[in-house]
């Protein structure tokens, strides 16, 4: 059990934010259907869950709901219909069921999809002195959200003797590298706007993918909920400032808190 630095005039708390990864997915594509569904707080799972088992929303299960999540996420991150059916145990006709509807819903993330990964094929190359070199390097670049045209350098691999652009790397990096881009951005806001407030009373414990670990004063966790989710959920403002960018998505933050790390993961 991991107590809190201060024993028990500490708290801890942890902050994540919601649906990062699709979120910046809306943000790179700009698929009006799933801006859409965020806007208004649909819950897109149950819906693809009710598609999947041909049952109204209102009668999803859990364990349907979550085997559409996971559908949506693999399919988000490069995965195809076989790995899919493979991975949940399920006939390879129900993924291919999903990934039909969820394209039609988001026609424009296919469109982005197909267009990256035109890019990287035309940037495809052997570098080196020459083919039969061997330190010759087949690879390619790939895109990320904010311009840069040359933001991964990647190796290609090989398929059936073929060296290949990967279509999951093009898919995943862009919407990863991007996640984790607005993660630390978002972090730097986030030290800066503690210590301005709480005067180095609150301490910055961990991160992991699209969370952070606090630990506060108890009589400061609600006033440093409340200023940790400001800073954290100020991704738009930032987006614009240092990029540019206009997102059409808000970026909220959920949080939990406990006296040990165990009360934190139950609460969440």
């Amino acid at each position: 059990m991991i107590l809190s630095h201060f024993k028990t005039e500490d708290t801890f708390i942890e902050l994540d934010y919601a649906q990062l990864e699709i979120r910046v997915l809306a943000l790179a594509t700009r698929d009006k259907n799933l801006v859409e569904d965020l806007v208004s707080g649909r819950d897109m799972h149950t819906y693809f869950a009710s598609r999947i088992f041909n049952k109204p929303v209102e009668d999803v299960t859990q364990p349907e709901r979550k085997l559409a999540k996971g559908f949506s996420f693999q399919l988000q991150y490069g995965a195809g219909f076989r790995s899919i059916a493979e991975s949940w145990n399920v006939e390879p006709e129900l993924v291919k069921g999903f990934i039909r509807d969820y394209y039609t819903r988001y026609a424009q993330v296919k469109k982005w999809q197909a267009k990256s990964l035109k890019e990287a094929e035309a940037s495809f190359s052997w570098r080196g002195e020459s083919t039969k070199d061997s330190l010759s390097i087949p690879s390619y670049y790939l895109s990320n959200i904010w311009g840069d045209k040359e933001a991964f350098f990647l190796l290609a691999d090989k398929w059936k003797g073929e060296y290949k652009v990967s279509p999951t790397k093009v898919k995943n990096y862009p919407i990863q590298g991007a996640g984790a881009d607005i993660m630390i951005m978002m972090l730097g806001v986030l030290d800066k706007d503690l210590s301005n407030s709480f005067d180095g009373r609150v301490r910055m414990l961990n991160t992991v993918h699209d969370s952070v670990l606090l630990e506060a004063p108890n009589c400061l966790v609600e006033d440093v909920v409340h200023a940790a989710k400001k800073s954290l959920e100020s991704v738009p403002a930032a987006l614009h400032e240092l990029f540019g960018v206009k997102s059409p998505v808000e970026f909220p933050v959920d949080y939990s808190v406990g006296k040990t790390l165990a009360e934190v993961k139950q609460a969440a």
